[in-house]
């Protein structure tokens, strides 16, 4: 079952491997959609855990406008966990407050 707002979902994909902002290398964390229920992903953040248990996010610009389907070549969307809308929105929110991270 998926978390649904109006005509969104809200899903998760783990990753591992190096962060988009390069501080994390060989770590593990979340990419987080928005996206139609056919697989069309409208706004996109990766999010990591630091060693000291601290949330790091960043937006995924290069992911707006891409069907994960279409686009990704995959057949289906299991390979994502669907989440709340309120999860989603709190990680959009790490990017809106937090400071820059450095490389």
């Amino acid at each position: 079952m998926t978390a649904v707002s109006s005509d969104f979902i809200y899903m998760r994909e783990y990753w591992t491997g190096d962060s988009r902002d390069g501080c994390l290398v060989n770590g593990d964390g979340y990419h987080y959609y928005r996206m139609s229920r056919e697989g069309f992903i409208f706004e996109a953040y990766e999010c990591y855990e630091t060693e000291d248990g601290r949330e790091v996010a960043s937006p995924l610009p290069e992911m707006r406008n891409v069907d994960w389907l279409k686009d990704l070549g995959f057949d289906d969307m299991e390979a994502l966990d669907s989440v709340e809308e309120s999860d989603f929105l709190r990680i959009r929110s790490l990017t809106e407050t937090m400071p820059k991270a450095k490389a």
